[in-house]
């Protein structure tokens, strides 16, 4: 059983583009604050012959609402600041009874040579 604790996050919206050059473009700006329950931190370090590749997930509980809801509906266009990092939404669940909702979210760090 992992202990869970609430904690501040930051709600954004993510949009993606190009600039005038044709690069993509991805930014991020804060929609609200909340807290959220947090559970099951998971911290990995996988490394191979050459690199170390490092990833984390989370999930985050809050309660259900028509904020969350319009998350729930278009994750990709949404992500959440916690701890000082973006943290991308890879899976959404919601409660039988629709009082909360987890959203398990994913960081990867860049791949670094070993």
């Amino acid at each position: 059983m992992s202990i869970t604790r609430y904690e501040n996050i930051s709600v954004n919206n993510v949009t993606n583009g190009t600039n005038t050059i044709g690069e993509y473009t991805t930014t991020i700006t804060k929609w609200f604050d909340t807290r959220a329950l947090v559970s099951d931190v998971v911290n990995s370090l996988r490394i191979s012959d050459r690199y170390r590749s490092y990833s984390d997930i989370v999930n985050l509980t809050v309660n259900y609402t028509p904020n969350t809801k319009e998350i729930v509906n278009n994750q990709n266009l949404y992500s959440i600041t916690y701890r000082g990092f973006d943290w991308r939404i890879g899976d959404v669940r919601e409660s039988n009874d629709r009082m909360k909702v987890t959203f398990m979210c994913y960081r990867n760090d860049p791949v670094v040579a070993v």
